[in-house]
């Protein structure tokens, strides 16, 4: 900036005065307001470096940037990990979830398996069963069952056919 004032006040001197009285007048008007100028630089650096750091002569501007830099990609890993757990955290919590479901099925399973047994024990330790199979109000029922299984026995002998 200097060099630039040095030559447009030689360049307005040259034009505008008619005297060397006029010449040293406006040297000094143009040494002042460079002057004035350097105070209110300094005023707004010590306000905040952060609107002066981008000046020319602000050695601070290229580590300021650095540090910018080194700041944006730490929060970007930071992010990063961060959806990483939120991520497997709900993997986790759905795992948890199918697990607890898979334990219920298995005891209905199971309960199943133990209602089917018991069934079957009454109906082969228990002649009253029988009975109980051929009354009128049973006839129709057995009549259907047995004949899902005279279905069932032809699907399997068809099968063997084939």
């Amino acid at each position: 900036i200097t060099l630039f004032a040095l030559y447009v006040s030689t360049i307005y001197n040259k034009a505008i005065a008619t005297s060397t009285t006029d010449i040293i007048v406006n040297s000094v008007v143009v040494l002042f307001v460079m002057e004035l100028d350097k105070w209110i630089f300094a005023a707004f650096e010590a306000c905040n470096e952060k609107w002066t750091s981008h000046s020319a002569g602000s050695n601070h501007s290229t580590s300021h940037i650095a540090e910018m830099k080194e700041k944006i990609a730490r929060q970007q890993a930071q992010l990063e990990s961060q959806q990483k757990e939120l991520g497997l955290g709900m993997l986790r919590s759905q795992q948890e979830e199918l697990m607890l479901r898979l334990d219920q099925v298995a005891r209905q399973n199971d309960e199943i398996k133990m209602l089917r047994e018991a069934v079957q024990k009454m109906e082969t330790e228990s002649p009253a069963s029988e009975s109980i199979r051929q009354s009128p109000a049973n006839e129709s029922v057995t009549t259907h069952i047995a004949e899902s299984e005279d279905t069932s026995s032809d699907i399997d002998a068809g099968e063997a056919v084939q």
